[in-house]
């Protein structure tokens, strides 16, 4: 069963239509307006994934900074409240572990699907 949902109807119907538009157009041809409208389609959704692409990765390196940062800032707070003798491995050690462990997830996966 041919599905002819998606074509338009213009001139003759039939077998002998139908063989013709499947045909590729000839160089004097223009293209019909279904075929030149699949193929704007088409590019717009390649825009599209080349877009969502590169803004995943934007965010990715965004996260992975803040991630390292927030282990950086919150290990430098252990190390001085050490030092003071406050409480430090609770709040703040376990913070940059947390964050620490976060990160390496993080790269870990983003490596994994870049290969």
């Amino acid at each position: 069963m041919i599905d002819d949902a998606d074509e338009p109807l213009e001139g003759d119907i039939g077998p002998a239509a139908r063989a013709r538009a499947t045909e590729a157009p000839q160089a004097d041809e223009k293209p019909s307006a279904a075929e030149a409208l699949r193929r704007y389609e088409a590019e717009r959704e390649e825009r599209r994934k080349r877009t969502n692409a590169v803004a995943g990765r934007v965010t990715l390196w965004l996260a992975a900074l803040l991630l390292a940062f927030l282990t950086y800032d919150s290990a430098a707070t252990a190390v001085e409240a050490h030092g003071k003798g406050d409480p430090w491995l609770y709040p703040p050690a376990a913070i940059a572990a947390a964050c620490g462990l976060a990160l390496i997830v993080l790269v870990g996966w983003a490596l994994r699907r870049r290969g």
